[in-house]
């Protein structure tokens, strides 16, 4: 794959530049697009599908999930240990007859 600050530097981008950005198949790309999730250009006449740098950063933005306290993606948090759940068993109940 091409050098991503060399990728942001085209205004358009190709359908598989759009996958490998991503690291998805481009039968994806094709579904988002289809979806209305990109805006494109195609040429009139022409197969060739061209998708616009600006899209694909408001894209970006808008479906980024941002986190709370910068960012972390670990789980175990400073001083804080996840801890499997107890689940009790009833006991069973003795019958006399």
């Amino acid at each position: 794959m091409k050098n991503t600050t060399e990728l942001w530097e085209k205004e358009l981008w190709t359908q598989n530049e759009v996958a490998k950005y991503f690291r998805v198949v481009p039968g994806t790309i094709k579904n988002w697009r289809d979806r209305g999730y990109l805006s494109y250009y195609q040429a009139p006449g022409s197969s060739r599908v061209l998708y616009f740098r600006d899209e694909i950063k408001d894209f970006i933005d808008k479906n980024s999930v941002k986190r709370k306290g910068g960012g972390c993606s670990n789980r175990k948090i400073k001083g804080i240990v996840e801890k499997m759940p107890v689940v009790s068993i009833p006991k069973k109940k003795e019958y006399r007859i």
